[in-house]
């Protein structure tokens, strides 16, 4: 089984991407959606981010506030589910490599939690910081300095773009996006042979 990471910075576009895999009937491993569904089945991930961040109920709205403006609280909450998310990600992985030839891996912090050997090639959605802050002001409602701390809370995207085997560049429109995407996707699949 090939395991293709899927990275990029936050309002890059790497949904679109993910998007195109899923049309091709490849299947993605999202860890965002695996994040929120441990919150919801894990007892033990839950009560120690509610215990770390003072919360009686866990609003995760306040606790982005509280993480995107305190890099040491960011790297505590990290530190917290990378372990639960990384555990999940092993056992997927486990059970799939029994039927599937490709899976992609949609991990945004993928080189941040040190997650590149999960993946035989990365693929980065890239966009530049400009691009980035306007997505992020119109997506969630943010202002300009709220968006540009949850940017620098992640790896420059530019380091990212060096420490993979493709980039996409996403910042004009899906078509431009999607034609690259073929390309790669082509190449992936001549080097394991699926037809």
């Amino acid at each position: 089984m090939k395991r293709i990471g899927l990275t990029g910075g936050i309002a890059s576009g790497k949904s679109l991407i993910s998007n195109f895999f899923e049309e091709k009937n490849v299947i993605v491993l999202d860890a965002d959606k695996i994040y929120k569904n441990l919150l919801k089945t894990n007892k033990i991930l839950y009560n120690e981010i509610k215990k770390e961040f003072n919360f009686k109920e866990l609003d995760l709205q306040q606790l982005a506030n509280i993480v995107f403006n305190d890099e040491t609280k960011l790297n505590r909450l990290n530190k917290i589910t990378h372990p639960f998310v990384i555990r999940s990600f092993t056992e997927q992985l486990k059970k799939l490599a029994r039927t599937e030839k490709l899976i992609v891996l949609d991990i945004p912090l993928l080189f941040e939690a040190k997650m590149e050997d999960f993946c035989d090639e990365v693929i980065c959605v890239y966009v530049d910081e400009e691009i980035q802050k306007q997505r992020l002001v119109e997506r969630n409602k943010l202002s300009e300095e709220e968006a540009l701390n949850r940017i620098k809370s992640q790896m420059p995207l530019s380091e990212k773009c060096k420490l993979s085997d493709y980039v996409i560049d996403n910042s004009q429109d899906i078509k431009y996006a999607y034609e690259q995407f073929e390309q790669i996707f082509q190449k992936i699949k001549e080097s394991i042979h699926v037809i």
